[in-house]
């Protein structure tokens, strides 16, 4: 199914425009040949199906375009964040094997420092500015023709392979499927009530290396025949140009690209009231979510999962359609409900269903779900049991089905002989409208075992240290103030 995705758009609507990034514009018509002409060239090089193709790259068509080679080939696709550490882009590229390495130009230093550790890559292909030791990327696309190759694909043969965030290690490679990459996509739709057929246009507005947020973003816009727009960076302005531009209807974006979005004075100087739906993922507090509806309308859709599985859940704009502040609030509390096509449980260490306002972990299963971890099969067997993946994450649920996130199992700090979740803190922090971002960490300490410290981006107004522990102190428990806030620029991002 995947596979004849771009060649039937290219038939029935072939002048259309299919993606947009900065100044470039490609109809479907073209963006099928480019895919069909890189495609005839990787294996003209004598890559074939199973086969196993890194991109290194900033924000770009390319990147689009090299991922639906990989769909109509069956060569598996990697896009990994040019931002990670020198020894786990070794470890990523060697430890999968790749054949192939596609990369921007501004990288070219980059990949030749680490080219003598790349032991299995044949292949490299520089975006951009041609270097001689490396093919050009479009005179590869200006080379061959745009023939469509007849490749035998099944559901279950591996198509794309995102990464794991490293924070207790290397990264590790999830493996994903043609079936897992559908059945996701079609989730997303369904989400936003397949509202994207009538003059829809989606717009990613995060970096394409974030999870697999690209695969399943730009296969349900194809899928439902709309243009894909990637902008280069992130800030408010971009953002909101493309928007504007682009009449975009559905946007899919991060929890603190949107925060920056509603904290831009200057957002009202854009038009934004083409926005049908905007699929978020990450943590917001439900005040923020206020501001955001005033400001663009009930069109968010905030989604939790993991790259091992998808989504897990989403709360759904017909959620809050009708309900007061009050409920609102509680609802956006939650991470939603269960996604259609998912069996989402919470469980106690027996692995019974937890009653509500019991807290326990979530484990989800369905079609979306990876096939393990690549070359890594004991850390696969510790997260898929009995069928079901164990994403680590506690939570609690409601009379409804609703699920309300309390932390990350491994997160939990002891502190004075109590076990306290970051996230009932950083709720409460979150609540000082100086606060951008923050982070719950624990510190040791002789006398408390682990003492608890804040970590905070500030925002548009002045916040203070004395403030966050006064906020604190009277909205939880003694032992659960943290003892200190650091002020910093930004946080890490996975």
């Amino acid at each position: 199914m995947l596979k004849e995705i771009l060649a039937g758009n290219a038939r029935r609507f072939p002048d259309k425009t299919a993606i947009v990034f900065e100044d470039v514009r490609y109809t479907f018509k073209e963006l099928n040949d480019r895919v069909n002409s890189l495609a005839n060239a990787l294996t003209d090089m004598g890559l074939q199906k199973g086969d196993w193709i890194a991109i290194i790259a900033d924000n770009c068509n390319q990147i689009v375009e090299t991922f639906w080679v990989g769909i109509k080939t069956g060569i598996v696709i990697s896009i990994i964040s040019p931002t990670l550490p020198e020894r786990a882009l070794s470890h990523l590229i060697g430890n999968g094997g790749v054949r192939g390495v596609v990369f921007g130009a501004n990288y070219c230093n980059l990949i030749k420092s680490l080219r003598p550790l790349f032991k299995s890559v044949k292949e490299y292909i520089i975006i951009g500015d041609s270097e001689e030791s490396f093919k050009s990327y479009e005179e590869l696309v200006s080379a061959y023709p745009p023939l469509e190759l007849q490749v035998e694909i099944g559901g279950d043969d591996l198509l794309y392979f995102p990464t794991t965030s490293g924070t207790t290690g290397l990264p590790k490679q999830i493996m994903h499927s043609y079936k897992s990459m559908w059945t996701t996509a079609l989730i997303d739709l369904h989400s936003q009530d397949y509202d994207m057929r009538e003059g829809g246009v989606g717009l990613f507005a995060a970096p394409l290396f974030w999870g697999y947020i690209l695969p399943r973003f730009t296969i349900s816009c194809f899928y439902m025949g709309c243009p894909v727009v990637i902008p280069r960076d992130f800030t408010p302005p971009c953002l909101l140009q493309a928007l504007e531009k682009n009449n975009v209807t559905n946007l899919v974006t991060g929890a603190p690209f949107l925060r920056e979005l509603i904290d831009y004075p200057d957002l009202n100087k854009y038009n934004h009231s083409s926005l049908r739906h905007a699929l978020v993922w990450g943590y917001l507090p439900p005040w923020v979510w206020h501001r955001a509806i005033k400001l663009f309308g009930n069109i968010f859709v905030p989604t939790y999962g993991s790259s091992e599985i998808g989504a897990i859940s989403y709360l759904s704009p017909k959620d809050v359609a009708s309900d007061t502040a009050e409920e609102i609030t509680r609802k956006f509390s939650s991470c939603g409900k269960e996604a259609i096509g998912i069996e989402a449980r919470v469980i106690d260490e027996d692995g019974n269903d937890v009653q509500p306002g019991q807290i326990g972990e979530v484990v989800a299963k369905g079609d979306v779900m990876m096939k393990g971890y690549w070359n890594a099969p004991k850390a696969t067997e510790e997260i898929i049991r009995g069928g079901y993946v164990y994403t680590g994450d506690l939570a609690t649920v409601d009379e409804e089905g609703y699920i309300y996130l309390k932390g990350r199992k491994k997160d939990a700090i002891t502190t004075q002989g109590k076990v306290v979740m970051p996230s009932e803190i950083e709720e409460v922090i979150f609540r000082h409208p100086g606060v951008l971002e923050a982070v719950i960490i624990a510190i040791p300490d002789e006398k408390l075992g682990e003492a608890i410290k804040a970590v905070v981006i500030k925002g548009k107004e002045e916040v203070t240290e004395e403030e966050l522990i006064i906020l604190c102190e009277q909205n939880l428990p003694a032992y659960a103030v943290p003892k200190s806030v650091d002020f910093v620029p930004s946080l890490p991002k996975t």
